[in-house]
């Protein structure tokens, strides 16, 4: 592709940090958001640059282009690689979809049966322990670390009828053993989960065969939310409002203000979504092993032995997730 008037020249600094990036691309983001279509709606410009500055960063389908030392993408390699690359691994599911309240009941008793030392620490839940974090923080690492199994799910489902996922809902002592994600897959397979949408490796625990990359984009209250439109929240303010005197004002402005913040929301009706963009899945070995402290580009050291490869590599189209299925007993 040739330079045109319509390049936008990119130097380190910009591909440094996300509000650099955003400041060099937000205007051509108005361009560039319709093509979101349905999903519009729940990416915002924010997340739409992050997205972009990943696949600059990792100059993925070749969207970044040289000209002599100088460095630039187009408004048409950015639409293109919308169209082309992310559009079609895209998907979105309710609040209200039976795998996120599957998860969220997961997540609740997987923390508080840490807690009660029903399941063993895995490295990261240790990890909490140690920081000694609070209870609802780790419920909600829980629930975001494993949405992208249940995102990975539905995209496979949609996409390919016949294939059935099962994920992995086993909460026991033995946690801490390494079992695929995915349970009735013939090999073991890692889903990884991300809210960095920026992020250019994909990883996957030491022992799997597979590592599969999904970036999310969740509620800013994630658990919240549900309360919200579950009626909880609403109720919660029931009670409050009527335990607190009526002549004490402060509060009972503070609260009108609560209730109008979630008056957009109608009581049990779920409206909320949670977005993924399933990037691909590779295949592990040798040369994906990285050890601790190895340096990755935009990451920095790596900090537990385990499997990278960058999001440009992923195999992503459908003839390579048609093998991934087949190879693991999914679908004939």
């Amino acid at each position: 592709m040739d330079q045109t008037q319509d390049s936008i020249f990119l130097q380190k600094q910009h591909l440094s940090t996300s509000s650099r990036f955003y400041t060099t691309i937000q205007p051509a983001l108005p361009e560039i958001a319709p093509l979101l279509g349905g999903y519009a709606s729940a990416i915002s410009e924010s997340d739409l640059s992050n997205l972009l500055l990943s696949a600059c960063r990792a100059n993925d389908l070749g969207i970044v282009q040289q000209s002599g030392r100088r460095r630039f993408t187009t408004l048409s390699s950015l639409k293109q690689w919308v169209t082309s690359r992310l559009l079609p691994c895209t998907v979105m599911v309710h609040l209200d979809d039976p795998d996120v309240l599957r998860l969220l009941v997961f997540s609740i008793e997987m923390t508080e049966q840490m807690f009660l030392g029903g399941t063993r620490a895995t490295i990261s839940a240790k990890g909490f322990r140690e920081r000694q974090r609070r209870y609802e923080e780790i419920l909600v690492e829980h629930f975001i670390g494993r949405l992208g199994e249940v995102l990975l799910k539905k995209f496979l489902e949609t996409h390919f009828p016949g294939v059935q996922v099962e994920l992995d809902w086993n909460i026991s002592p033995e946690r801490h053993l390494y079992r695929s994600d995915i349970v009735n897959a013939s090999h073991q397979i890692s889903i990884k989960t991300t809210t960095a949408l920026a992020g250019i490796w994909a990883e996957a625990d030491i022992s799997a065969e597979y590592g599969v990359m999904v970036k999310c984009i969740v509620p800013r209250a994630t658990i919240i939310q549900f309360f919200i439109e579950a009626c909880g929240y609403s109720r919660l303010m029931d009670f409050v409002a009527s335990h607190i005197p009526a002549s004490d004002a402060r509060f009972h402005d503070l609260i009108a203000n609560i209730r109008q913040r979630i008056q957009q929301f109608q009581c049990g009706h779920a409206v909320s979504t949670f977005v993924g963009f399933v990037l691909g899945y590779f295949k592990t070995s040798n040369d994906t092993l990285r050890e601790i402290g190895e340096e990755l580009e935009y990451m920095g050291p790596v900090r537990d032995k385990r499997h990278f490869c960058e999001v440009k590599n992923l195999l992503w189209e459908r003839h390579d997730w048609e093998r991934f299925l087949v190879d693991n007993g999914l679908w004939k």
